[in-house]
Parts: C-alpha cells; sequence; structure tokens
C-alpha cells in the first residue's frame, strides 16, 4: 500500500470512524451487556467511555493500514501514537471549553464535537506520517505509549480509577459499571468485577 492510498483512506475514513464509535456508544446495552463488548463499547456517561469509543475504532483502522502495508514507512508508529493520544486531549479540552461557556449539555454539540475530534486526530495522524523523519528510537517509544494506551483501556474500563472529572460519570457520579443505570454489580453475573475504583 503506497503512502498515498493511507493518506486517503486515513481522511475518507473521518465520517465512518466516527459513526462507528457512535454507534460503540450503544452497543453494550444492544449486546444485552455483553462482556467482551463492554471493553470497546461505553458502559456510562464518563469522559473516559467517551474516549473509548473514539479510540477503539481510530486504533482498528490504524492496525489494518500497518499491516497492508503501513509498516514500511517508519513514521506509521508515531504518527499513530500521536493521533491517538491526540484524541482524549481534544475531547476533554473541548468539551470542558464548551461546557465553560454552555454550563449544560448539548447533545447536537456533542455529536459534532465527537467528529471533530476524530477528525483532528487523522488529520494529525497524516500530517506526522508525511512529515517526521522517524528514528529507531522514536519508534520505539510510540510502541510503549501505544501499549500504554491500549493496557489503560482495558483495565480502567473494569477497574476505573476514583478520579472525579474523567473517570465518574456526571449523571449519578459512580464509576464504571456501577454507573451503567441497567447493571448490578452485585449479582453473580458481575460479581468478580466488584472492585472499588482504584485511588490514583
Amino acid at each position: 500500500m503506497t503512502l498515498e492510498t493511507i493518506v486517503s483512506l486515513s481522511l475518507w475514513m473521518i465520517v465512518p470512524l466516527g459513526v462507528l464509535g457512535s454507534l460503540l456508544h450503544f452497543l453494550f446495552d444492544w449486546t444485552r451487556h455483553n462482556r467482551f463488548v463492554m471493553l470497546f463499547a461505553a458502559v456510562n456517561e464518563s469522559y473516559w467511555e467517551h474516549i473509548k469509543i473514539a479510540v477503539w475504532p481510530v486504533l482498528f483502522l490504524q492496525t489494518i493500514l500497518f499491516v497492508a502495508g503501513g509498516h514500511e514507512y517508519p513514521a506509521f508508529l508515531p504518527a499513530a501514537a500521536i493521533a491517538l493520544y491526540a484524541l482524549p486531549i481534544s475531547m476533554v479540552g473541548l468539551v470542558f471549553a464548551y461546557k465553560m461557556i454552555t454550563k449544560r449539555n448539548i447533545l447536537w454539540l456533542d455529536i459534532g464535537l465527537f467528529f471533530v475530534v476524530i477528525a483532528l486526530g487523522q488529520t494529525l495522524f497524516v500530517l506526522v506520517l508525511q512529515e517526521l523523519a522517524a528514528s529507531a528510537v522514536t519508534i520505539s517509544l510510540s510502541v510503549v505509549f501505544l501499549v500504554g494506551l491500549v493496557a489503560a483501556f482495558l483495565r480502567y474500563t473494569v477497574r476505573p480509577p476514583a478520579e472525579p472529572d474523567v473517570f465518574i460519570d456526571p449523571i449519578n457520579k459512580k464509576y464504571g459499571l456501577k454507573a451503567h443505570p441497567d447493571i448490578d454489580p452485585d449479582s453473580a453475573q458481575w460479581s468478580q468485577l466488584k472492585k472499588k475504583p482504584t485511588k490514583l
């Protein structure tokens, strides 16, 4: 796969990635609270869970592009890492900024900002991929950051930190699965996941 093809696909996929992320917002309920699906879909209304449904579709696309030929370009992994870390930073920053002004949630603005965040991440990916002369050290650090990001999303869905801004559900002030209105963490199905939030 040529660099031009990777760039074109990355930009053309902005809207499909936004749509897929939006569907992940509801997938946990649609699958009747499937335990595997919860790792990738939103389980509550916290910032973290909304960041998660932006990161996984982008990471999935990047994995496909990497296997299909992206591995031939040294800047691919650094570009992927920068783009993925830009998603939570831009999402939290933009949402906090608009809520400071409006003092409330606005659904259409939340959805619009979600697509903007995806677009920012994909644009960063393309720019870095095209311009960065990546060294072996840069590539190695990128791998470390990517592995750390994946590990964080896998762990903190099940055991979220007791952090009052990013991880807490703003509606019921609970964490993780306990914040889901249809989940009883004390039930036999979820008892092994009944952990107190991890203290930072």
